[in-house]
């Protein structure tokens, strides 16, 4: 059975300011991944935002739709909860982390190469 078959993914841990973070998200759908490509650099392979507080507008649209969970981000000691995240994630100061989870949300939501069937199955 196909990767596709998990409606949750947990995502890769992301280093930010000293704690690894990991994240359990839903899969893009169409219209979201159809707005973050408008930020793709072909060049690069990144998501290229003109404007740092675009990365926060968009995340802000984007992030409650599919963040399930959150491990490993902590506030005063205690571990976020998505919905504190998703609070925390307007400010500024968490835009590289918001541009490493935007590129770790594509990566899920895209079908890799290993994954992608080769031909299709021979009828007997």
């Amino acid at each position: 059975m196909g990767s596709w078959s998990n409606k949750s993914v947990v995502l890769d841990p992301i280093e930010f300011d000293g704690d690894m973070i990991v994240f359990s998200t839903k899969r893009l759908l169409v219209e979201d991944m159809q707005i973050l490509m408008k930020f793709y650099d072909k060049e690069t392979g990144n998501l290229a935002f003109s404007d740092p507080l675009e990365v926060c507008k968009t995340a802000g649209s984007i992030f409650p739709n599919y963040i399930t969970d959150v491990k490993g981000m902590f506030s005063d000691g205690v571990e976020m909860s998505v919905t504190e995240f998703l609070e925390a994630s307007k400010e500024f100061y968490f835009v590289p982390l918001i541009g490493a989870l935007f590129g770790a949300l594509i990566s899920a939501s895209t079908v890799k190469s290993k994954e992608k069937n080769s031909a299709p199955p021979a009828l007997s």
